[in-house]
């Protein structure tokens, strides 16, 4: 029984956002499922403050009442050690792998997972793992083969140039496994009633052959509408055809953008336009379509959840060949995949160069690319000309599909996989359960680091004596806003009575002695607070006896 605690920021699992992007909807759909569906004793949520771990309980506690659920934060932080493994939602551990550090780089695995790869900030964070504590017991999960080959091309380049640049050769890799995205297949199981319903509420009539896209309405981030437009109007000849696009715009120019494309390119044909963030309208959509239809070109794609979404509802899919939908959609058996065409390698560098010099943003950058590749018209054209004039066709491949999402993408089996994973991560781990601390170079002992600034270091063999100060002086100075900011580093005022009572007024006394009655592991914190009194006037400290 392998677990993982989940890294929580509200923002990566919530769907409430003006905008919901791709990974919103995965990170939602993950927890989700996992709450209900892990072989799991308890669920673990961490987040660097307690609003975090509130958040995560508030998400999980409905799913599974009877579930304990803890929520983990940087005091409790050794507790990863007990569950194994702390998932993130992202591609960028190096930052998770280098405060593993501090407790050892086996105490735990790391578990991250890859959404948009295209993002200066993510290929950034990809190619930082090279040099980063990361180990063969962490893994990157990408979502496709595709995702894989873009994770693995950029390690390959960083890896070449660290080695000469630095003459690196060994370098230590995660785990990059091929775990899909999941979908949970009975949302999308709609009896006859509710799709005549739907059909009704949008004014459908019986013959109506109803093609729906869903997803964010973006030609520059998501997927370009010219083909699809165009495709729709050269196959729709002898049908009536309409139009369903369920989604959102980033704003009104968007939607202007859109419309005179659409008028542009087939306005002959009948159309709806839905609300994406409307739960009702959301699912009159899925219920009324006939056909479904995706023909993304952007490299901000990696995946794609709705072609496996569209499956589960039983309907044909036609979709680019493209990214995630290459793994997901059975050419000829759950729909079609259309031909997609980009230049050759090296052809693209001086888009890169426009990005990387911002004189492109992120989404002008895509939006280019998008504009250099090429999805098949006429293939996709002849496609909807199939599914169009032949019912059966549609109820075959979408039964197929249907049957393919449930045995492969139901998420039932998704966090299986990841469950087995993790299981296998910590069999790599195991040997290494012993490994000493190593130190992050740019988060060390910060009296290590600035040790040339101060005159003299408080160490065992300094002296120590009192003051006039006494425990009742160093707690109205405690009490000043200039001192009491940094009461949750300061040890209890009980504590320092103690220490206070040890020291003598007459004579100096060794800190050696003081340090020997204490613990080990407390033994660096008590300097620091010897240090802090002396701060405050209530000890002297000198380097020999007076």
């Amino acid at each position: 029984m392998t677990n993982a605690a989940f890294y929580f920021e509200e923002e990566a699992y919530s769907l409430g956002g003006a905008q919901i992007v791709g990974r919103q909807s995965a990170g939602h759909g993950f927890l989700r499922a996992f709450a209900q569906h892990a072989n799991v004793g308890a669920l673990y949520g961490y987040s660097t403050g307690q609003s975090g771990v509130d958040a995560f309980e508030r998400f999980v506690r409905p799913l599974r009442p009877n579930l304990p659920v803890h929520g983990l934060t940087v005091p409790t932080l050794t507790r990863l050690q007990d569950v194994g493994c702390l998932f993130y939602p992202g591609p960028d551990l190096a930052q998770q792998a280098w405060r593993r550090e501090f407790f050892g780089s086996a105490s735990w695995s790391l578990c991250g997972i890859t959404h948009t790869l295209a993002t200066k900030r993510v290929m950034e964070s990809i190619v930082e793992l090279l040099a980063a504590p990361v180990e063969p017991w962490d893994a990157v999960v990408c979502t496709s083969t595709a995702a894989r080959e873009v994770v693995t091309g950029l390690l390959e380049a960083q890896g070449e140039w660290l080695a000469a640049r630095l003459g690196a050769t060994a370098l230590r890799l995660p785990r990059l496994p091929v775990i899909p995205l999941g979908v949970d297949c009975d949302t999308y199981a709609f009896s006859a009633e509710e799709r005549a319903r739907a059909r009704q509420t949008l004014g459908l009539e019986t013959h109506d052959i109803a093609v729906l896209y869903v997803g964010r309405m973006s030609f520059r981030a998501k997927a370009h509408p010219l083909a699809m437009y165009r495709a729709l109007a050269m196959a729709s000849g002898g049908h009536r055809v309409v139009l369903i696009e369920a989604g959102q715009f980033a704003n009104e120019r968007a939607a202007a953008a859109f419309t005179e494309a659409r008028a542009a390119l087939c306005g002959d044909l009948a159309y709806r336009a839905l609300d994406g963030r409307d739960s009702a309208a959301w699912r009159n959509a899925w219920a009324a379509a006939d056909v479904f239809c995706s023909l993304s070109d952007n490299i901000q794609e990696t995946f794609g959840l709705t072609p496996i979404e569209a499956m589960a509802a039983g309907l044909p899919v036609v979709v680019s060949d493209w990214d995630g939908y290459r793994d997901t959609v059975r050419d000829g058996v759950d729909g079609y995949r259309i031909p997609t065409l980009m230049p050759v390698p090296g052809a693209g560098q001086g888009l890169a160069i426009r990005h990387a010099l911002d004189v492109d943003d992120y989404n002008q950058y895509i939006g280019l690319l998008s504009q250099f590749t090429a999805v098949d018209i006429e293939a996709a054209a002849q496609a909807f000309r199939l599914l169009f004039a032949d019912p059966q066709l549609r109820r075959q491949m979408g039964l197929a599909g249907r049957q393919r999402a449930r045995e492969v993408y139901d998420w039932r089996h998704v966090v299986a996989a990841y469950q087995a994973l993790w299981g296998e991560l910590a069999q790599e781990r195991a040997p290494h359960a012993n490994a000493t601390p190593r130190r992050w170079p740019a988060r060390m002992d910060p009296f290590a680091v600035f040790a040339s600034f101060p005159s003299a270091k408080l160490g065992p063999d300094a002296w120590l004596q009192r003051t006039g100060l006494d425990s009742a002086a160093v707690a109205r100075l405690r009490g000043l806003a200039v001192v009491s900011f940094a009461s949750p580093a300061l040890p209890p005022a009980e504590a320092i009575s103690n220490l206070l009572a040890r020291v003598p007024a007459d004579a100096p006394v060794r800190l050696r002695s003081i340090l020997a009655a204490v613990p080990h592991h407390e033994q660096a914190w008590m300097m620091c607070t010897i240090a802090w009194l002396a701060k405050l006037g209530a000890l002297r400290v000198s380097m020999s006896p007076r």
